[in-house]
């Protein structure tokens, strides 16, 4: 890519190791994940559940092992050292003050609008608005962005757990990591798939045209960081 911004938050996220997490996938199996979620219940802290008649047990090095996640590094994103909040805090902010959560994305760079919305749907499995930046999104950011060394396999798998504990949430988000669990354990036929909508798989297209909506946004009466930003080239990886 020739936005050096661009370039550096890609390179960042490539090298916190979640490249096999946030891969992209042709087609889902959303009738598989709806009944995995349905009969999936965790018990000290392994989820148990049964798909096509089969019992399914995923444990966390499980499922580090299928993604290839990190299993070295803080365990908590609170861990993250103030000093370096402070540092990064000042790099994503579009202006001379330092961006503070909960805030709008408008305040950030461009590149850390994008990161913000990987990290908001892919990560964290948001719904709804993403103009706001989340004190829990904002974490996830700092860690990625800092080089921070993290235990993205703890992380992630607690975050399923929390999903599989919470009907509320098993339906928003993970539906292409979940399928790609059950397309690896599953050694059955996991009946229909879905292709996996064009929007939510991130292009060279996607993102020129993503620059394109967000490069001229200033913020009234600030002081702005930003630059022109020329077009973009990037490979496809999923943006659910």
């Amino acid at each position: 890519m020739e936005h050096t911004g661009m370039t550096r938050m890609f390179k960042s996220l490539e090298d916190t190791g979640l490249k096999g997490f946030l891969k992209g996938n042709t087609f889902v199996f959303e009738n598989a994940v709806t009944e995995f979620f349905v009969n999936a219940k965790v018990i000290v802290g392994t989820i148990i559940s049964t798909l096509c008649n089969q019992k399914l047990v995923i444990t966390e090095d499980m499922f580090s092992t299928i993604f290839n996640l990190p299993t070295e590094g803080i365990i908590g994103l609170g861990d993250i050292p103030k000093e370096t909040i402070v540092e990064m805090s000042s790099r994503f902010s579009a202006t001379n003050v330092p961006f503070r959560a909960p805030s709008k994305k408008r305040e950030m760079l461009i590149e850390y609008h994008f990161l913000h919305d990987i990290v908001a749907k892919s990560l964290c499995a948001k719904v709804g608005s993403f103009d706001t930046v989340t004190c829990e999104n904002f974490e996830f950011m700092f860690a990625i962005s800092a080089g921070i060394s993290v235990n993205w396999s703890k992380i992630l798998f607690q975050w399923l757990l929390c999903m599989v504990k919470n009907p509320k949430k098993q339906y928003q988000g993970y539906t292409v990591p979940v399928s790609i669990l059950m397309a690896t354990l599953v050694k059955a036929d996991l009946r229909a798939s879905v292709k996996l909508h064009p929007q939510k798989v991130l292009t060279s297209k996607s993102v020129q045209t993503y620059v394109k909506k967000n490069q001229d946004i200033t913020l009234v009466g600030e002081s702005s960081k930003r630059t022109e930003i020329p077009p973009v080239t990037l490979k496809a990886v999923r943006h659910s």
